[in-house]
């Protein structure tokens, strides 16, 4: 017998917006500020002089803001769909982006520099585009933005690790040219920054899959993640 009830009454998943490919426009315009700063770290990383001469020192900067960012998106994207009034969260927002902009001015001020401000809430626009935009389903907002914070973070830490860990190779950042970069600081990533470099391309590639697959459809990873509505 055909039943009569609809694919959302009988609990059948109802087709995607996506396109036959798998990824929606909104999923493309999400992933394009990754893909670009993924291809922006593997050029310096194999022609360090391409985008100016302190690109280098610029992109060891946006990974340690990266690690602010991956932190707030997550407090930032509930705000966003919080059910609060709209100056509530406006406020809210607000508030939480003064408070990590503290943390980004200690790091402007070891660099000596005021970019990293600019640079902060660029990268936080970045992040949030794909909550903005993304393919959330309706009513499931938070549940997307858990999904894609925690990924964010796991292919943060996973990309230190294994950048730090295993041998690469070092291309364009020849001892010569690393003593031209000027890096303030001491550390791995200042004696071999071609692995800081390794690390943003990785990571933003990573992150550009996530928002291209929709982080909230990586059923695997979200199984037993509580619903809202559950």
């Amino acid at each position: 017998m055909i039943s009569s009830h609809s694919p959302s009454e009988t609990g059948t998943p109802q087709p995607s917006p996506r396109g036959t490919s798998g990824v929606s426009w909104r999923s493309v315009i999400a992933a394009l500020p990754d893909i670009a700063l993924a291809g922006a770290f593997l050029i310096t990383w194999i022609s360090p002089y391409t985008f100016g001469d302190t690109a280098v020192r610029y992109f060891m900067l946006t990974m340690l803001l990266e690690f602010i960012i991956v932190h707030s998106s997550a407090f930032m994207g509930n705000v966003i769909f919080s059910r609060g009034s709209k100056s509530g969260r406006v406020i809210a927002l607000v508030g939480l982006g003064l408070f990590y902009s503290l943390f980004v001015g200690g790091f402007a001020i070891g660099f000596g520099e005021w970019w990293p401000i600019y640079a902060f809430w660029g990268l936080t626009f970045n992040r949030m585009l794909g909550v903005i935009i993304g393919d959330a389903v309706e009513g499931q907002e938070s549940l997307y933005v858990r999904a894609g914070w925690a990924l964010s973070a796991i292919y943060y830490l996973a990309g230190a690790f294994l950048t730090t860990l295993l041998p690469l190779p070092s291309l364009g950042i020849t001892p010569p040219v690393r003593d031209t970069l000027d890096l303030p600081g001491d550390g791995l990533w200042i004696d071999e920054p071609y692995r800081v470099l390794a690390f943003g391309f990785l990571y933003f590639a990573l992150t550009a899959v996530g928002e291209l697959r929709g982080w909230a459809k990586n059923e695997q990873f979200l199984k037993g993640v509580p619903r809202e509505n559950e």
